[in-house]
């Protein structure tokens, strides 16, 4: 638990979810996030979070993406630390990764990672709540034209494209 929330308030307060929170900040401590998950878990977090005065779905959309991330995040570290990298080096990498990961499966407002469709003047009015499952949508098109034409890991196409037809699918809606 220690290291998870403190993987998750470096996460929050790294440079990406800042931005991604339209540069609106928020300087927690390990204990201050301890001290709410001790008391309500993740409920307990998001509450806390919540008190503070942001706008909720910026608040969501970053606790996702930490929560979620510093497991992975630690996980790749120690897989960086096994391939022979310092502890230095297996950060850095472990954050590049994570940041790269959710810039390819999260909602985004990036001009490279949005359809034409969601770019228009009409798409932004309409299909501004539709952003995820287009993601989603994209990245199993892509696997199973992926593992159509024998390009990259089968295994991976497959996990990917099942992954996010139904149990990313399920939690996010």
């Amino acid at each position: 638990q220690k290291q998870y929330w403190a993987d998750f308030k470096m996460i929050w307060n790294s440079d990406f979810l800042t931005t991604r929170r339209g540069g609106l900040q928020l300087n927690v401590s390990e204990n201050e996030i301890a001290d709410m998950a001790n008391k309500g878990g993740v409920r307990g977090v998001v509450s806390y979070l919540l008190k503070l005065g942001f706008t909720p779905t910026k608040i969501a959309d970053s606790f996702a993406i930490a929560s979620g991330g510093a497991s992975m995040y630690r996980n790749r570290i120690a897989t960086y630390k096994k391939q022979g990298f310092s502890q230095e080096e297996s950060e850095t990498l472990a954050f590049k990764d994570f940041q790269e990961l959710t810039e390819e499966a999260q909602q985004s407002s990036r001009p490279d990672r949005i359809s034409k469709q969601q770019a228009s003047s009409t798409g932004r009015l309409f299909l501004a709540w539709a952003n995820t499952p287009m993601q989603y949508g994209r990245l199993i098109k892509r696997s199973i034209q992926d593992l159509a034409a024998g390009r990259g890991d089968r295994n991976k196409n497959i996990s990917k494209a099942i992954y996010y037809s139904s149990m990313q699918n399920f939690v996010f809606n």
